[in-house]
């Protein structure tokens, strides 16, 4: 971490201190944006700051980025979902950053907007040597260290590399001071300093015990080493001599990490990450700190006094006392969420285990606890309007909040025990259960039961608003009013077909995703269902559409070597659908309203986005097969091309024999093209579908079919 100069420091401290971040940031893959937590619930590994602006990076790809020295933080799309756990800056130019992990790394020169990938491997899985640490002393000038000690330089900033002479296999960390000095801690506990730019190393301290640790720059000639057992040494002219200043009368600890305002004053995180050490002095004499309950991995200081520490589930904290206390930036509503619901663009609700609920009015980038006076789980939600909410809770007890949660007051729906419940307007409220409904209309006062024998055959277990019309449906049948809930008619679904979901978003116009996996789409009211075969998967469990041409399948998918989440999006009714990254955890509910889409995943972390999930350029995918059609069983050749490309991304091909989806995934060259061979032995449909990346949104193609015989 780059020192800053006095004149520096004072123009710092004038910056307003801001406590909470403004907006939840965007997460690394997508156009989604987390809420809760307000930073989105990655770790965060490493720091990096160059007068108030500061980088943070940390798991699944996340990259944020403060413009106010840590107050506020905006989330960078890197298209990654690999860990990121170093974070740097290229000749300390607040613009220049890089962000690396494992076998990737990725450079931008214009403050994260864009992104490049620099070459020190093949690609960015498999290699077989990982990235141990970096530094750029210049914007063109850096060295690469390796985990099997190998060093790597570039003078064109890594667009390319060459070899220099390897240190020690297992050293973590590379320090360089200018374009040709560096320093290296060694794991048997050496510090070694090169002045011709790598070609030569020479030994210049042995003071700390064979273990990796980090090293850090405090001024033009201050330099500190970290390591095992509470060891520090220090230098105070450029690294030629060193002297111990272990610390004392603090627990005890491995130190990993540390980063200094000035040669004094300095910050130091530690192996067990529940607290910090804190230095005024230069290293004399140290206290130990905690800045948060969460797990603290990585420290910064921007001035003299301004102090940012950031850890586990995205938490970060600020300090202008130079880390003696410290404030929390963004906010996290604790608990485990199970239900979700979507009233408006702006409003949205959340509920859980143990009574808890939490309430956005501002699109998803904040959350508010609204929990009603409860210790049941809550298991229905209902909303019209920004203030009138319905919560039902698993012991029964149904409440109403005219304010939008602030507080409460309890109903009497009788021995019912509804399933769900439906808010059409304010006053006029559905519960449904498997054995009746239950109609309001006057906000819940009294109820009368509807739908007769109809919704005793239906048993009914969800519902769902539409334009025009009200949807409740059980497993194998469904029921539709068109006189907001007063009287009900059956709808027919597909034959023999579990129904596992249900979203009509007319009275005509809906969608099923049945037991098998399978999504179907009605223009007609149910009346004739077609198959959407362009999904290119049977593993969807879920499924919201905002329109009749925009909608989401949440399914298990394969994302390169990993099985994630993803939701597969649609935005021409359902005939191409292009994959999407949420969250890494799995996602539990998904809502729409208006402009804005809501997810909940992990039970905890709650999304939304204002761009159905899209961000960057738009992306061409298509495919061909020859021959399209065979007499008898064969092999076809399935082409296509991915416009624009890079090159090396990865296409996932799918194929519909039968009732079973086999896949597989395919490299596209530099110009986009790829080919596959398949042996087919019955009619098949193919599907391609790709992952966005930091310039670009996913795309999918609609399906082709081979016809056998």
């Amino acid at each position: 971490m780059a020192y800053l100069s006095r004149l520096a420091c004072a123009a710092l401290l004038a910056l307003a201190v801001l406590a909470t971040a403004s907006a939840g940031v965007n997460t690394p893959q997508s156009g989604w944006y987390s809420g809760n937590p307000l930073l989105g619930p990655n770790a965060l590994r490493d720091l990096a700051c160059s007068g108030p602006t500061c980088y943070a990076a940390g798991d699944f790809g996340t990259l944020l980025k403060s413009s106010d020295a840590g107050g506020t933080w905006s989330g960078i799309v890197t298209g990654l979902t690999l860990d990121l756990s170093h974070v740097g800056l290229a000749g300390n130019s607040p613009d220049s950053v890089l962000a690396g992990g494992g076998c990737a790394l990725r450079r931008s020169d214009d403050g994260g907007n864009t992104f490049i990938r620099l070459p020190f491997t093949a690609r960015d899985v498999g290699c077989l040597d990982l990235l141990a640490s970096f530094s750029f002393p210049a914007e063109k000038v850096g060295y690469l260290l390796l985990a099997s000690g190998r060093v790597l330089a570039s003078g064109d900033g890594g667009r390319s590399f060459s070899r220099r002479t390897s240190v020690a296999a297992g050293s973590k960390d590379i320090l360089c001071t200018s374009e040709r000095t560096c320093f290296v801690g060694t794991p048997s506990g050496l510090i070694v300093r090169t002045l011709d730019g790598g070609v030569s190393w020479t030994q210049v301290a042995n003071f700390l015990s064979s273990s990796p640790f980090s090293l850090g720059q405090a001024g033009p000639l201050t330099l500190y080493a970290v390591g095992t057992s509470l060891q520090v040494v220090k230098s105070i002219d450029g690294g030629a001599t060193w002297t111990r200043k272990t610390a004392h009368d603090v627990p005890f600890s491995n130190l990993t990490k540390i980063s200094c305002g000035d040669a004094l004053h300095c910050l130091i995180t530690t192996a067990q990450s529940t607290q910090l050490l804190r230095t005024d002095d230069g290293g004399d004499t140290y206290t130990s700190v905690q800045p948060s309950s969460d797990s603290t991995f990585a420290v910064a200081f921007v001035g003299l006094m301004r102090g940012i520490a950031a850890g586990m589930l995205g938490s970060a904290e600020v300090s202008n006392d130079a880390g003696a206390t410290w404030a929390a930036v963004g906010s996290r509503i604790a608990g485990n969420f199970t239900q979700l619901t979507a009233v408006s663009d702006a409003v949205a609700y959340a509920g859980g285990e143990n009574g808890v609920l939490a309430r956005t009015g501002d699109a998803g980038q904040t959350w508010a606890n609204v929990s009603p006076p409860t210790e049941g789980a809550v298991v229905g939600l209902a909303g019209s309007g920004p203030d009138r909410l319905y919560v039902l809770a698993s012991d029964g007890s149904l409440q109403r909040s005219d304010n939008g949660g602030s507080s409460y007051r309890l109903l009497n729906p009788g021995t019912s025990r509804p399933r769900a419940i439906l808010s059409q307007t304010p006053d006029r409220l559905l519960l449904i259960s498997p054995a009746q409904i239950l109609l309001s209309v006057n906000g819940g006062e009294a109820f009368r039961a509807v739908g007769g024998r109809l919704a005793r055959r239906t048993a009914a277990i969800n519902g769902d608003l539409a334009s025009g019309a009200v949807f409740a449906h059980g497993q194998r049948r469904a029921m539709v009013s068109t006189d907001r809930g007063s009287h009900w008619r059956a709808v027919a679904t597909p034959r023999r077909r579990e129904i596992l979901d249900l979203d009509f978003v007319t009275s005509g116009t809906g969608f099923l995703l049945d037991g098998e996996g399978n999504v179907w789409k009605t223009v007609n009211g149910g009346r004739r269902w077609v198959e959407l075969k362009g999904i290119g998967t049977a593993s969807g469990y879920q499924l919201a559409f905002a329109d009749g041409r925009n909608g989401y399948v949440v399914a298990f998918d394969r994302v390169g070597s990993r099985q994630l989440t993803v939701a597969l999006r649609t935005a021409d009714g359902g005939v191409s659908w292009h994959p999407q990254i949420v969250s890494s955890s799995h996602v539990d509910r998904l809502a729409s309203a208006g402009a804005t889409d809501y997810a909940l995943a992990g039970m905890r972390d709650l999304y939304a986005t204002r761009t159905r999930g899209d961000v960057g350029g738009s992306e061409h995918l298509e495919i061909s097969a020859r021959p399209r059609s065979l007499a008898r069983p064969g092999a076809v050749v399935v082409s296509g091309r991915l416009s624009p490309a890079d090159g090396g991304e990865e296409i996932l091909l799918s194929r519909r024999s039968g009732n079973r989806w086999a896949r597989r995934g395919v490299v596209a060259a530099a110009n986009g093209s790829f080919s596959t061979r398949w042996r087919v032995s019955r009619t098949s449909v193919f599907v391609a579908q790709v992952l966005g990346d930091d310039d670009h949104v996913g795309a999918g193609t609609p399906p082709l079919t081979v016809r056998v015989g």
